[in-house]
């Protein structure tokens, strides 16, 4: 296949949406297929050169996520390149003004398009203060994705809700692990020193964007209340992001920033933990999350969103209250005094991970690919069940009930 794939954030910006659609695009090529990206324009790191799949337009900084650039791609241009490149599907991977571009493109050129969503704007949304704007911002959603053949949510929980806000002509692309890139045999002794934790000491870690909506004042919160119940732990943020400048500020004693890491540091920093802690509410899936759980740690997550989809309390891992900071601190207090539970909870994170299978995965989109240019899916060896079953929401499934904190009352 031929597949053109238009969106905002692509590399060299990090993010859980670029790095899943870098990851997309490799495991596209590896499989056989041509890819071409149409994205905005960022500085590239000192050294790099230009990725070869990539069409640029001109950008500006986005206002309220100056580390996201708005494009401004040209028509012509687009549908020029485009029209050279021959897809057989275009797959439309934002919603912002290259989805746009990249959806006329293709109603111009008569090719099948495809979307997906990676982003919950209601709970975005809540966090920036912008509720007033979500009636607009569903009506141009609805209009956006009623054009294209199918809308792919990254996780059940995700796809019901936007069955509730009227977009129904959807599947599932969920998100894998590859448990030899993120492996517990990462771990750092030189890592964990360079952080200031003693030999019988404990290491907290946050991995991903450092940005409001991820919930992370909650984390400084919890960690500032917990003062001397957490001895001699350290809490490292891994990532990099606007709230950064926030966390700074506060210099509470035991938190260090190790900036943004990729590639065997960043396998290095999840393995070198003892305890993952991820208090958002907004994510669709989680990828951190689940690179946590390959990478053998058990993990506090809040109870919200798309990490229900594959986080099961006490088993896997240690479902909180959302937004409570006290919740969070009491589960931070147990696990790190309770070496028995997190070894259960490592145990059942490596096994979710181990479940997880990018293979399927992409079996799975490919077909989707299909079904939107109006071809049969493929019928492969593995068997008509192509998600295992730590891919797939039970039945009737629902969050579960958390005692640990009664929030209104705080």
């Amino acid at each position: 296949m031929r597949i053109a794939l238009f969106s905002e954030v692509y590399w060299p910006m990090v993010s859980g949406v670029g790095v899943t659609l870098g990851r997309l695009v490799a495991a596209l090529q590896a499989r056989g297929h041509a890819v071409r990206v149409y994205s905005a324009t960022y500085p590239l790191p000192p050294g790099a050169v230009e990725a070869p799949e990539v069409h640029r337009s001109p950008s500006l900084p986005l206002f309220l996520y100056p580390d996201v650039q708005w494009a401004f791609p040209r028509m012509r241009d687009v549908c020029e390149d485009l029209a050279a490149f021959r897809p057989d599907v275009v797959h439309v991977a934002t919603e912002l003004s290259m989805g746009v571009v990249g959806m006329r493109a293709a109603r111009q050129l008569g090719v099948p398009l495809i979307a997906s969503a990676h982003t919950d704007y209601d709970r975005y949304a809540g966090r920036y203060s912008m509720e007033w704007l979500l009636n607009v911002g569903w009506r141009y959603l609805r209009w956006f994705y009623g054009r294209a053949g199918r809308v792919l949510a990254p996780s059940r929980i995700y796809e019901e809700h936007l069955h509730t806000r009227g977009v129904h002509h959807t599947g599932i692309w969920t998100r894998g692990v590859d448990c030899e890139v993120f492996n517990p045999r990462f771990r750092s002794p030189r890592l964990r020193r360079e952080l200031g934790v003693a030999a019988d000491g404990m290491l907290v870690a946050y991995v991903g964007r450092l940005a409001k909506e991820k919930n992370l004042d909650l984390l400084l919160d919890a960690w500032e209340a917990l003062g001397s119940r957490r001895g001699t732990a350290q809490l490292a943020f891994v990532g990099r992001g606007p709230f950064e400048k926030e966390i700074r500020r506060r210099g509470l004693e035991g938190v260090h920033l190790t900036g943004q890491l990729t590639g065997e540091a960043l396998a290095a920093a999840y393995a070198s933990a003892d305890l993952f802690v991820f208090p958002s509410t907004t994510e669709t899936f989680g990828n951190s999350v689940i690179e946590a759980m390959a990478s053998g740690l058990p993990c506090i997550v809040g109870a919200s969103g798309g990490v229900l989809e594959y986080s099961r309390h006490g088993e896997n891992a240690w479902l909180v209250a959302p937004d409570c900071p006290r919740a969070l601190g009491e589960a931070m207090e147990r696990l790190m005094h309770d070496a028995t539970l997190r070894a259960s909870l490592s145990h059942g994170a490596l096994h979710t991970a181990h479940e997880r299978r990018w293979d399927v995965i992409y079996d799975q989109l490919e077909d989707d690919y299909r079904r939107v240019m109006g071809q049969p899916p493929l019928v492969r060896a593995h068997g008509a069940s192509r998600r295992t079953a730590g891919q797939r929401r039970r039945p009737g499934a629902a969050a579960p009930a958390l005692l640990h904190c009664r929030c209104a009352a705080s």
